[in-house]
């Protein structure tokens, strides 16, 4: 146990803060004895306490290295001190022991430091191998039989096709692997009313918010030299990170172009509108493969991790899903619950459901009176920038994740997840998708100067060159810029949307030369297919990862980069086995309940997508 418990660690002051011991040998120890029975490891993960008005905190407070202790930074570090105990201890004995050990080392002692235990984060064997509960047997159950139906349905499927002299029902196929790999596997020519540069902005898109959550999730992760953390974020490379969350309003831009101009070209087919279908499509769609993901998240989680952070992780990604998995599947914990999320990254889809919600009234009002509804939806969009503006300076929000002397949880409750305050780069996409509509349906010639179309593409790469990397040297400084943190935030989305609409704009228009050959590559149309899935399973595999360390980890850019291919790896292959079992057969069983095919199709029509892009719209 002695060997088990952590020792004073080289590198405190690079921060190297959080001293773990070896888990696995204190939990491992077992021994017999003939008065105590069996006695088993205990390993205790202790909080280091560092007293006000000492020489320790007075270190920190000479730099930003104290703002990773205060839960308000995009990191949180947590100094940490771990001790190996019998099991019949309890967190106060490991507080006496700890705390005595402390005190006996020469190089800390009348530093001002403490350290404190908690049973919560106390495990012994018993609690880092759990056995499986009633609720983890049902669920695995419940996944077992989804796989056996997709497997049989499959098996049946080939049966038909090369034995059988008749065709397979159309419902056994849209279970049938064979059958639906056909179909995402595709890929088709597009024609002259699609918009194929969408499929490469996705793609994009996605690999940015996996990077960027790579990133969040490492530097939160067990760091020996955390201090390496701040050097990176005071780099403009950090810049890179901060910039991952435009892609959310990508995203929502590319999402109203869709929605926009689909329901322009159904209208003008003739395609009768359905609202409870137009609803009930959206939501199965997205709803089935979410579902999935609360119920492993809510009833599997704990088997899947092991490791001193655990109780940690579990509390986060775990205990919020068994309290609030209800708020996740009907697309309100954006404000409700907003610091106890079920599935964090699913704010997004929050927001994409509400203003999925409300789209109808906007659809009509456009297609009757196109005029008066593009000028509310200016207004409208004047409004929110101005009240980004008020909430930003009202609050004194931090517009940059990366500036360590800002507030980051008071930003993400208060701006960033929150509907009514980022719905300007889904109204621009709106107002964009009917120009498109306009000018395909009437096809147009839009006849631009090479000198003006280069200078647009100038103007479009300077724009978001200075949205990623403005404000890298002005908004990071521990004096707090009112007006340019106000100024940023309120308008740094609505201008990286205009430029996103140029880009398809330019693209649609034939004036987007080798980016619209790029963005447009026939193999983002298998790609897109699985984007939802990664998006939704990335997340629980970086969590895994970072409660399963159980040693101190470097921060590094090639470990970074060496990491985010894994992550991506797993998130691929979970999405390939998400598409094969929920998405595709729910669409098949969608048609087949509410009439067949046919039927639902013409309801389905007026969203262009397919049921992955509509996901991330």
């Amino acid at each position: 146990m002695i060997d088990a418990t952590a020792k004073v660690p080289s590198g405190i002051l690079y921060l190297n803060l959080e001293v773990l011991g070896d888990f696995e040998e204190c939990i491992n120890i077992r021994t017999q004895t003939a008065k105590a029975g069996v006695i088993l490891g205990k390993y205790c993960l202790g909080r280091i306490i560092i007293k006000n008005d000492t020489e320790a905190m007075s270190l920190l407070e000479a730099g930003p290295e104290g703002r990773f202790f205060t839960s308000k930074m995009i990191v949180v570090k947590v100094p940490t001190w771990a001790l190996c105990l019998p099991n019949k201890c309890t967190a106060d004995d490991a507080g006496i022991i700890g705390n005595a050990l402390i005190n006996t080392d020469t190089l800390i002692e009348d530093t001002g430091i403490a350290v404190e235990f908690m049973e919560p984060l106390c495990q012994t064997v018993n609690e880092a191998y759990p056995d499986l509960t009633t609720k983890a047997i049902i669920t695995i159950t419940v996944l077992v039989l989804l796989f056996g139906i997709v497997f049989l349905s499959t098996i049946y499927d080939l049966y038909c096709i090369f034995y059988g002299k008749k065709s397979c029902p159309k419902l056994i196929e849209g279970f049938s692997i064979y059958t639906n790999g056909q179909k995402i596997f595709r890929m088709v020519a597009p024609t002259a009313d699609h918009l194929p540069c969408l499929n490469g902005l996705r793609c994009i898109s996605m690999l940015w918010v996996v990077y960027s959550h790579q990133y969040q999730f490492e530097i939160n992760n067990i760091i020996a030299h955390s201090k390496d953390i701040i050097d990176w974020a005071n780099s403009l490379q950090s810049m890179i990170l901060v910039g991952g969350s435009y892609s959310v309003d990508t995203f929502l831009t590319i999402g109203g172009v869709l929605m926009s101009y689909g329901f322009m070209k159904a209208k003008t087919k003739k395609i009768q509108f359905n609202l409870f279908f137009y609803y009930l499509h959206r939501y199965l769609r997205l709803t089935l493969p979410l579902a999935v993901i609360v119920l492993i998240q809510t009833n599997l989680y704990k088997y899947l991790v092991s490791g001193p952070s655990v109780p940690i992780v579990t509390e986060i990604f775990q205990k919020h899903c068994e309290d609030h998995w209800w708020s996740a599947l009907l697309y309100v914990q954006n404000y409700f619950h907003v610091s106890n999320m079920c599935i964090p990254q699913t704010w997004y889809l929050c927001i994409d459901m509400q203003l999925y919600a409300i789209s109808p009234i906007i659809f009509f009002l456009l297609w009757k009176h196109p005029k008066v509804c593009i000028t509310l939806l200016c207004g409208i969009s004047v409004a929110i920038t101005a009240a980004s503006f008020y909430v930003a300076w009202q609050n004194q929000l931090t517009a940059l994740l990366s500036n360590f002397y800002g507030n980051f949880r008071e930003y993400l409750h208060k701006y960033y997840f929150l509907t009514h305050l980022r719905a300007t780069p889904w109204i621009i996409g709106i107002i964009l998708g009917y120009y498109l509509f306009k000018i395909k349906q009437n096809n147009t010639q839009i006849k631009m100067s090479k000198t003006v179309v280069g200078l647009m593409w100038v103007v479009c790469t300077a724009i978001i060159n200075v949205c990623v990397f403005g404000g890298h040297n002005t908004l990071q400084s521990p004096d707090y810029d009112k007006w340019g943190n106000a100024l940023h935030i309120a308008l740094v989305r609505p201008v990286w949307a205009l430029a996103i609409s140029w880009i398809i704009f330019a693209c649609t228009i034939n004036y987007g030369g080798p980016i619209n050959w790029i963005l447009s590559l026939p193999i983002y149309q298998v790609i897109n297919r699985f984007t939802y899935g990664i998006y939704l399973g990335h997340v629980i595999f970086l969590s895994v990862y970072v409660g399963n360390r159980k040693y101190p980890g470097y921060f590094s850019t090639f470990n970074m980069l060496y990491e985010f291919w894994g992550t991506l790896c797993f998130g691929v292959v979970f999405a390939v086995v998400l598409v094969f079992t929920t998405e595709y057969p729910i669409a098949a069983l969608e048609k087949y309940l509410l009439g067949g095919f046919c039927v639902i199709r013409k309801s389905a029509k007026l969203q262009i997508t397919q049921p992955q892009e509509k996901h991330k719209n």
